[in-house]
Parts: C-alpha cells; sequence; structure tokens
C-alpha cells in the first residue's frame, strides 16, 4: 500500500464515533497497522539523509535541519501514542497523528526531491 492509502485508513477511522471505532476491532487495527506503515514511511525516507532508527532518527532530522524541532517533538509523541497500546488514545489523537506524519512525509519528500 502508498502512503495515500494508508493515510486514507485514517481518515475513515476519524469519520467515526469513539464508541464505533471501539466496537470495531477490524477498524481498531487497520488503524494502528496504518499508523506503524507511515512510521516506516517516514524512516525509510529519513534513514536516505541520517542515521539512527525510530526517535534517535526522528531526532537526528531535526538537528541536521530536515525537519524543525517541534515537530520532531510531535513526532515522538505518536511513536509514544502508537507504542501505548491504547485505543482509545489513538482514537483521541488521529488528527494530530495524521498532520503530524503528512506534514514530516511531505517535507522529507520535498527535500530529498530537491536535493
Amino acid at each position: 500500500m502508498s502512503f495515500r492509502e494508508h493515510y486514507s485508513v485514517l481518515e475513515r477511522a476519524s469519520k467515526t464515533t469513539l464508541e464505533d471505532f471501539m466496537r470495531d476491532e477490524r477498524l481498531r487495527n487497520d488503524t494502528r497497522r496504518a499508523i506503524g506503515e507511515l512510521l516506516n514511511e517516514l524512516y525509510l525516507l529519513g534513514s536516505r539523509v541520517v542515521d539512527g532508527s525510530d526517535e534517535d532518527l526522528i531526532w537526528n532530522l531535526a538537528k541536521s535541519g530536515f525537519i524543525q524541532a517541534p515537530l520532531a517533538q510531535e513526532l515522538v509523541d505518536v511513536i509514544t501514542l502508537y507504542r501505548s497500546g491504547s485505543d482509545e488514545l489513538i482514537y483521541a489523537s488521529l488528527v494530530r497523528i495524521m498532520e503530524d506524519i503528512e506534514e514530516a512525509y511531505h517535507t522529507l519528500k520535498a527535500r530529498l526531491e530537491g536535493s
């Protein structure tokens, strides 16, 4: 699946109510999987320009000027949320997760294509 396809899973989840989200195990699993895949996309892009993995890679992107430090902190928060296992917290933060991942992805993509 592409970035856009994974992102659309999150869009679909964000349009449900909390009750429907919590009732639909498949949607919760798909959402979790999509977040993981989107983070992997970021890691792959980022690893083309800096070293590190997970949070270290994100901070190295900020230190190297590829993304801004506030966005790096937001992404680290997304990673923490994703690992938390709390579907309620993920649901409550879906829009923030989508915005942060999308901003970082497009920023990195533009920087890589421009170099």
